[in-house]
């Protein structure tokens, strides 16, 4: 449907006459009170007046002096002359409304203004609860000074948990693990999508093993939602028109799901040693076949962790930081090191930090990044 133009209603709120034209009647014609803007309400269907020719300058603006209606084209109001540029105060616009299922619209009906705000101090004070369809009430100054302040302390307790400062430590011993993985090479079937084959070593499709599955689904446009929508112009006037949005269905989506045979290592086994000195060694092993890549042989993979312990000069806090093997064979029992550490409890520390005493040692590209945490 094309755009169609209606006026909105409004009730006097001096003699009580009801229905009064939004942008045709800008006085009440049996009392001459001037037209509230904050009274229009949408009408019924039955009471829906045609704007012909409808001509758009404008929200319209209050004037803030004698609180008087004026179109947005006007420079000066109507009233007391006062220059609307300077203290013209546009209206406050009704939500849009949407058609029901039925092309219908919610009932609006003639407005109580001194009851709307009456409710909102209420609802503002906490006096009431909140109620849907009325415009909000900008926020108290009061709360946004609470919620700045509240900002500013939390940022300030945060920065005062986390700062922190240099403080001496000292090595106070080493520890290390080391993990043995054994492998065993052997012969699988498992089943992926064709695109996502397993890895592995020799793999092949099964014969005939790929079957048709449904893998996901997609979105598919399936015509169009429309329902007509009322918004408020502003100037005492609506607009009606047809909005479409598009409407979508699930379709399934299907791929082949195949079974693939082969052979890969698994990890059957694992052995871990352990120490508090500086001699690592690894759990000694014999193999199936070492070295030879065919269903039944082993092999095996390795990993270690080596950490060095610390403590402050005082002896009242103790640290630990993973190192790199090279680096922590390297450092001997008693090396002093600074170390950034939390100030507020010195409960942990930073291993990317640490810096020799002497200046000409750094560990921050040897260190494995993590951080220090006490004993």
């Amino acid at each position: 449907m094309s755009e169609r133009t209606y006026e909105m209603l409004w009730d006097c709120q001096y003699c009580g006459t009801k229905k009064l034209l939004g942008k045709t009647h800008r006085f009440c014609p049996n009392c001459g009170a001037a037209q509230d803007p904050r009274s229009r309400y949408y009408p019924s269907e039955e009471d829906k007046v045609a704007v012909e020719d409808h001509h758009f300058v404008g929200v319209d603006v209050t004037c803030s002096v004698c609180n008087t209606l004026n179109s947005a084209d006007s420079h000066f109001c109507q009233n007391c002359g006062a220059a609307l540029d300077e203290s013209g105060v546009a209206v406050t616009k009704l939500a849009s409304q949407t058609a029901n299922v039925m092309g219908e619209f919610e009932e609006m009906g003639s407005r109580d203004v001194v009851k709307e705000e009456f409710d909102a101090e209420m609802q503002r004070v906490g006096a009431a609860p909140r109620t849907t369809g009325l415009p909000q009430q900008a926020m108290d100054w009061r709360v946004i000074a609470f919620i700045v302040a509240a900002i500013v302390i939390c940022g300030g307790i945060a920065f005062y948990m986390l700062r922190t400062e240099a403080q001496t430590v000292v090595v106070t011993g080493h520890s290390w693990e080391r993990i043995v993985t054994v492998e065993e090479y052997v012969s699988f079937t498992t089943r992926s999508w064709r695109d996502s084959p397993p890895a592995g070593y020799n793999i092949d499709l099964r014969a005939g093993s790929c079957t048709r599955e449904q893998r996901g689904t997609r979105q598919v446009q399936d015509g169009e939602t429309c329902n007509t929508v009322r918004s408020d112009n502003g100037d005492g006037t609506f607009s009606e028109r047809e909005v479409c949005v598009p409407r979508y269905r699930s379709e399934p989506v299907y791929d082949d799901m195949c079974t693939w045979e082969g052979e890969r290592y698994e990890v059957v086994n694992s052995y871990t040693t352990s120490g508090n000195d500086i001699q690592p060694f690894f759990q000694p092993l014999t193999l199936q076949c070492e070295g030879i890549q065919r269903v039944g042989c082993e092999q095996q993979q390795f990993n270690g962790t080596y950490v060095i312990h610390l403590q402050s000069e005082d002896g009242s806090h103790r640290y630990t930081c993973p190192l790199s093997q090279a680096m922590w064979t390297a450092i001997a029992e008693g090396d002093r090191f600074t170390m950034h550490v939390r100030a507020v409890d010195n409960s942990s520390g930073d291993c990317g930090s640490l810096e020799a005493v002497d200046g000409s040692t750094s560990l921050s590209n040897t260190s494995s990044g993590k951080t220090g945490e006490t004993d």
